[in-house]
Protein backbone atom coordinates (compact mmCIF):
# COMPACT_ATOMS: atom_id res chain seq x y z
CA UNK A 1 0.00 0.00 0.00
CA UNK A 2 1.57 3.30 -1.06
CA UNK A 3 1.70 6.56 0.88
CA UNK A 4 -1.15 8.15 -1.10
CA UNK A 5 -3.51 5.28 -0.30
CA UNK A 6 -2.58 5.35 3.39
CA UNK A 7 -3.11 9.10 3.49
CA UNK A 8 -6.48 8.69 1.81
CA UNK A 9 -7.59 6.03 4.30
CA UNK A 10 -6.51 8.19 7.24
CA UNK A 11 -8.38 11.18 5.82
CA UNK A 12 -11.52 9.11 5.21
CA UNK A 13 -11.39 7.77 8.75
CA UNK A 14 -10.90 11.29 10.14
CA UNK A 15 -13.89 12.57 8.14
CA UNK A 16 -16.15 9.75 9.29
CA UNK A 17 -15.21 10.13 12.94
CA UNK A 18 -15.50 13.94 12.84
CA UNK A 19 -18.94 13.85 11.26
CA UNK A 20 -20.02 11.19 13.75
CA UNK A 21 -18.77 13.22 16.72
CA UNK A 22 -20.61 16.39 15.63
CA UNK A 23 -23.82 14.47 14.89
CA UNK A 24 -23.86 12.50 18.12
CA UNK A 25 -23.06 15.64 20.14
CA UNK A 26 -26.00 17.46 18.53
CA UNK A 27 -28.35 14.57 19.30
CA UNK A 28 -27.13 14.33 22.90
CA UNK A 29 -27.65 18.08 23.35
CA UNK A 30 -31.27 17.78 22.18
CA UNK A 31 -31.89 14.80 24.44
CA UNK A 32 -30.37 16.38 27.55
CA UNK A 33 -32.10 19.74 27.06
CA UNK A 34 -35.43 17.96 26.49
CA UNK A 35 -34.94 15.86 29.62
CA UNK A 36 -34.28 19.00 31.69
CA UNK A 37 -37.66 20.46 30.76
CA UNK A 38 -39.63 17.31 31.60
CA UNK A 39 -42.43 18.43 33.96
CA UNK A 40 -40.53 21.67 34.54
CA UNK A 41 -42.82 24.59 33.67
CA UNK A 42 -39.99 27.10 34.22
CA UNK A 43 -37.87 25.73 31.36
CA UNK A 44 -39.33 24.96 27.94
CA UNK A 45 -37.22 23.36 25.24
CA UNK A 46 -39.18 20.55 23.64
CA UNK A 47 -41.78 21.29 22.48
CA UNK A 48 -40.50 24.86 21.97
CA UNK A 49 -42.79 27.67 23.17
CA UNK A 50 -43.23 29.17 19.66
CA UNK A 51 -41.49 29.55 16.31
CA UNK A 52 -39.82 32.82 17.25
CA UNK A 53 -38.29 31.43 20.43
CA UNK A 54 -34.61 30.63 20.90
CA UNK A 55 -35.63 27.10 21.85
CA UNK A 56 -37.22 26.56 18.42
CA UNK A 57 -34.16 27.88 16.60
CA UNK A 58 -31.70 25.89 18.73
CA UNK A 59 -33.71 22.66 18.51
CA UNK A 60 -33.97 22.76 14.71
CA UNK A 61 -30.35 23.85 14.29
CA UNK A 62 -29.16 20.88 16.35
CA UNK A 63 -31.58 18.49 14.67
CA UNK A 64 -30.49 19.58 11.19
CA UNK A 65 -26.81 19.22 12.11
CA UNK A 66 -27.53 15.69 13.34
CA UNK A 67 -29.57 14.80 10.27
CA UNK A 68 -27.08 16.18 7.74
CA UNK A 69 -24.30 14.30 9.51
CA UNK A 70 -26.39 11.12 9.46
CA UNK A 71 -26.92 11.42 5.71
CA UNK A 72 -23.21 12.09 5.15
CA UNK A 73 -22.24 9.06 7.23
CA UNK A 74 -24.70 6.93 5.30
CA UNK A 75 -22.62 7.61 2.19
CA UNK A 76 -19.16 7.78 3.77
CA UNK A 77 -19.55 4.59 5.82
CA UNK A 78 -22.04 2.63 3.72
CA UNK A 79 -21.87 -1.12 4.33
CA UNK A 80 -18.83 -0.78 6.58
CA UNK A 81 -19.71 -4.00 8.42
CA UNK A 82 -20.28 -7.11 6.24
CA UNK A 83 -23.47 -8.27 7.91
CA UNK A 84 -26.29 -8.52 5.40
CA UNK A 85 -26.64 -9.40 1.72
CA UNK A 86 -27.88 -7.13 -1.03
CA UNK A 87 -31.18 -9.01 -1.35
CA UNK A 88 -32.14 -8.13 2.24
CA UNK A 89 -30.74 -4.64 1.89
CA UNK A 90 -32.67 -3.60 -1.23
CA UNK A 91 -35.63 -5.94 -0.91
CA UNK A 92 -36.50 -5.46 2.77
CA UNK A 93 -34.60 -2.71 4.60
CA UNK A 94 -34.71 0.03 1.97
CA UNK A 95 -38.49 -0.38 1.46
CA UNK A 96 -38.93 -0.41 5.26
CA UNK A 97 -37.01 2.86 5.50
CA UNK A 98 -39.12 4.45 2.74
CA UNK A 99 -42.40 3.22 4.22
CA UNK A 100 -41.46 4.35 7.73
CA UNK A 101 -40.40 7.88 6.86
CA UNK A 102 -43.06 8.19 4.19
CA UNK A 103 -45.66 7.33 6.82
CA UNK A 104 -44.14 9.85 9.26
CA UNK A 105 -44.41 12.57 6.60
CA UNK A 106 -48.03 11.64 5.89
CA UNK A 107 -48.98 11.63 9.58
CA UNK A 108 -47.21 14.98 10.06
CA UNK A 109 -49.33 16.47 7.28
CA UNK A 110 -52.49 15.05 8.90
CA UNK A 111 -51.47 16.47 12.26
CA UNK A 112 -50.67 19.85 10.71
CA UNK A 113 -47.22 21.36 10.38
CA UNK A 114 -47.85 23.83 13.22
CA UNK A 115 -48.64 20.98 15.61
CA UNK A 116 -45.74 18.90 14.30
CA UNK A 117 -43.37 21.82 15.00
CA UNK A 118 -44.54 22.46 18.54
CA UNK A 119 -47.22 25.09 17.89
CA UNK A 120 -50.74 24.91 19.32
CA UNK A 121 -52.62 24.09 16.13
CA UNK A 122 -55.53 22.08 17.53
CA UNK A 123 -55.86 18.62 19.07
CA UNK A 124 -56.09 15.90 16.40
CA UNK A 125 -57.79 12.65 17.47
CA UNK A 126 -59.09 11.12 14.21
CA UNK A 127 -57.65 8.76 11.63
CA UNK A 128 -54.39 7.13 12.72
CA UNK A 129 -54.53 9.25 15.87
CA UNK A 130 -57.43 7.07 17.07
CA UNK A 131 -55.01 4.15 17.39
CA UNK A 132 -51.91 5.98 18.52
CA UNK A 133 -51.24 9.33 20.14
CA UNK A 134 -47.89 9.36 18.37
CA UNK A 135 -48.09 7.72 14.92
CA UNK A 136 -45.31 10.01 13.63
CA UNK A 137 -42.87 8.61 16.17
CA UNK A 138 -44.01 5.01 15.63
CA UNK A 139 -43.62 5.28 11.86
CA UNK A 140 -40.26 7.06 12.21
CA UNK A 141 -38.96 4.23 14.40
CA UNK A 142 -39.83 1.77 11.63
CA UNK A 143 -37.96 3.97 9.17
CA UNK A 144 -34.93 4.19 11.47
CA UNK A 145 -34.77 0.40 11.72
CA UNK A 146 -34.79 0.13 7.95
CA UNK A 147 -32.20 2.91 7.61
CA UNK A 148 -29.78 1.33 10.05
CA UNK A 149 -29.96 -2.13 8.50
CA UNK A 150 -29.80 -0.75 4.96
CA UNK A 151 -26.64 1.32 5.56
CA UNK A 152 -25.08 -1.27 7.88
CA UNK A 153 -22.64 1.04 9.71
CA UNK A 154 -21.87 1.15 13.44
CA UNK A 155 -21.64 4.95 13.33
CA UNK A 156 -25.00 5.35 11.62
CA UNK A 157 -26.61 2.76 13.91
CA UNK A 158 -25.40 4.55 17.05
CA UNK A 159 -26.86 7.88 15.94
CA UNK A 160 -30.11 6.24 14.88
CA UNK A 161 -30.32 4.45 18.23
CA UNK A 162 -30.05 7.76 20.08
CA UNK A 163 -32.57 9.36 17.73
CA UNK A 164 -34.92 6.41 18.36
CA UNK A 165 -34.46 6.81 22.11
CA UNK A 166 -35.40 10.48 21.81
CA UNK A 167 -38.57 9.57 19.90
CA UNK A 168 -39.50 6.97 22.51
CA UNK A 169 -39.01 9.53 25.28
CA UNK A 170 -40.53 12.49 23.38
CA UNK A 171 -44.19 11.66 24.20
CA UNK A 172 -43.33 11.79 27.90
CA UNK A 173 -41.62 15.16 27.41
CA UNK A 174 -44.63 16.50 25.49
CA UNK A 175 -47.52 15.35 27.66
CA UNK A 176 -47.29 18.03 30.35
CA UNK A 177 -47.22 20.70 27.62
CA UNK A 178 -50.23 19.13 25.90
CA UNK A 179 -52.17 19.00 29.15
CA UNK A 180 -51.49 22.70 29.73
CA UNK A 181 -52.38 23.54 26.11
CA UNK A 182 -55.57 21.47 25.70
CA UNK A 183 -56.69 20.73 29.28
CA UNK A 184 -59.51 18.19 29.79
CA UNK A 185 -59.75 17.42 26.06
CA UNK A 186 -56.21 16.06 26.01
CA UNK A 187 -56.68 14.23 29.31
CA UNK A 188 -59.73 12.45 27.87
CA UNK A 189 -57.81 11.63 24.69
CA UNK A 190 -54.80 10.46 26.71
CA UNK A 191 -56.97 8.13 28.79
CA UNK A 192 -58.64 6.59 25.75
CA UNK A 193 -55.83 6.23 23.20
CA UNK A 194 -52.57 4.23 23.49
CA UNK A 195 -49.38 6.24 23.69
CA UNK A 196 -47.72 4.32 20.86
CA UNK A 197 -49.96 1.71 19.26
CA UNK A 198 -53.01 -0.34 20.19
CA UNK A 199 -56.78 -0.42 20.35
CA UNK A 200 -58.57 2.64 21.72
CA UNK A 201 -60.31 2.05 25.02
CA UNK A 202 -63.03 4.66 24.58
CA UNK A 203 -63.24 7.03 21.67
CA UNK A 204 -62.88 10.74 22.57
CA UNK A 205 -66.11 12.67 22.24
Amino acid sequence: MDFVNVKGLVWDSFMVESVFFVSILSMLSIFLASALCWNNEKFDFFPPPHKQSWQYRVFWMLFRIMFIGLVMLSFLDFNAEPLLGSIDRYGVWLPLMIIGFGGATYFSAKLGWDNAHGEKGGLVTSGAYRWSRNPIYVSSLVGMLGWGLFVNSYYVSMILALWALLYIAAPFFEESWLERAYGPDFVEYKNSTPRFLGFPRNMPK
